[in-house]
């Protein structure tokens, strides 16, 4: 039965004509094809990595708000309307997803439409256009959002925002975005949208030499052009920044009661085949220390991440919420993992990687991200247990993790603060 299992998921799997191939662009954009001509269909995706030092002090909701307004303007010679319209002509699906420090421009397309797709990817990239009066709209349109903002929302925000979490692109509160004008999106688009930090992974029916026809024809006029200084606020003499609490609490009793934790990347966060591994590490140790509770653990590949632990209870066990939680994590920093942890999770990881063939896009995030790199895998399969409990120690540092409770009740604060969670600030009152 076994053998016919695994002989049904070798005949479904997309097996490519050939391994990962990669080529550059005399400007410094780095390019990698993975061929495979069993569906006419192909899958690009293009990542522009920049340096989050680039944010102007004072400003620095600008990365998220120039995807915002990307967005919503038009590419190339066409519209938003029309460019919307011309890749639904095509059957086209595309996505554009920003991160602090991050965009990704993802199409997919039928091969046969391979030009007009890499020529509308282009155009998203390269050439967005916005001008005076959509900047302002956008802008009005996120203030009503972050205005319409429940306590509960504002303070996910504000938690995830001062760890570095990559998915919280736009800072906490009304102000930064009030300050950024029209030329200040103008300036950092041309200093962030890059070929020299950016990577295109094509994924399908197409072989190399279309696939470098396509990309220079496209892409190659696509320069480093003139980089306008960053023009940050200066400091204001005499004032000191107020540090984030370590207990940020919304006080809204309901059901729903749920603690975090969030640890940003420490100095020596045990390096990338830790990192990859840790994840899958905590989850599986997560029985053993917090009995009840339901967990969420979130780390992702960027390396400046931080680490999101998530913990709730049935309604019964909510006067245990903080001290289990608080339990759980002391026990798991301490203890560690298990011989036993470390091997299911490598099994794992290379039971994860096989299987990305059966999913292209998947396998196209996981090449840009560098799981697929052959150093990361021998890397992985060189950690000890000694490695990840010493990752784990330096990530789960009390003097660095932060918390935060919400529809949490007085009672329920009171004991965070008990336990040396504390003190705490109640959102809305800080």
């Amino acid at each position: 039965m076994k053998g016919a299992v695994l002989a049904l998921l070798l005949a479904a799997a997309p097996l490519a004509a050939q391994g990962p191939q990669a080529f550059k662009l005399p400007t410094g954009l780095d390019c990698v094809l993975v061929e495979n001509h069993e569906r006419p269909l192909i899958r690009m995706e293009l990542v522009c990595r920049w340096d989050r030092s680039e944010l102007p002090a004072g400003k620095e909701g600008i990365g998220g708000f120039l995807a915002q307004v990307m967005a919503a303007g038009g590419a190339g010679p066409n519209t938003r309307p029309t460019f919307l319209h011309a890749l639904d002509g095509l059957g086209m699906r595309f996505s554009f997803r920003p991160q602090l420090g991050c965009y990704r421009w993802t199409l997919a397309a039928d091969s046969r439409s391979q030009e007009a797709a890499m020529e509308l990817l282009a155009d998203a990239v390269v050439r967005p256009v916005f001008d005076g009066p959509l900047v302002e709209a956008e802008r009005q349109a996120a203030l009503k959002r972050t205005q319409a903002r429940s306590q509960r929302d504002r303070a996910q925000a504000r938690f995830l925002w001062h760890l570095g979490d990559p998915d919280s692109f736009v800072p906490p509160g009304p102000t930064p975005l009030e300050r950024i004008e029209y030329q200040d999106l103008l300036d950092f688009r041309r200093r962030v949208i890059r070929p020299e930090g950016s990577t295109l992974v094509m994924y399908g029916d197409l072989n190399l030499t279309q696939a470098k026809q396509l990309v220079f024809m496209h892409l190659g006029i696509w320069g480093p052009g003139g980089q306008a200084p960053v023009k940050g606020a200066p400091p204001k003499a005499n004032v000191k920044a107020v540090p984030e609490p370590r207990l940020l609490a919304v006080l809204e009793p309901s059901p729903g009661a749920e603690i975090w934790a969030g640890a940003p990347c420490p100095a020596d966060p045990g390096g990338p085949a830790v990192r990859a591994l840790l994840p899958t590490l905590l989850v599986r140790a997560a029985r053993s220390f917090f009995g009840s509770f339901a967990m969420t653990f979130q780390l992702s590949a960027d390396p400046q991440a931080p680490l999101l632990i998530k913990g709730r209870v049935p309604q019964a066990d909510r006067d245990n919420l903080v001290s289990g939680f608080k339990a759980g994590l002391d026990g798991l920093r301490t203890s560690g993992f298990s011989a036993d942890d470390l091997a299911s999770a490598l099994v794992k990881w290379k039971a994860e990687n096989n299987a990305l063939a059966l999913h292209p896009e998947a396998m196209v995030r996981a090449l840009i991200d560098g799981r697929l790199d052959p150093d990361l895998d021998q890397a992985v399969e060189r950690v000890t247990l000694k490695e990840v409990d010493q990752a784990l120690r330096e990530w789960l540092d009390p003097e660095r993790v932060r918390f935060l409770l919400l529809g949490a009740d007085a009672p329920m604060i009171q004991a965070a603060e008990k336990a040396g969670l504390g003190p705490s600030a109640l959102m809305g009152n800080e």
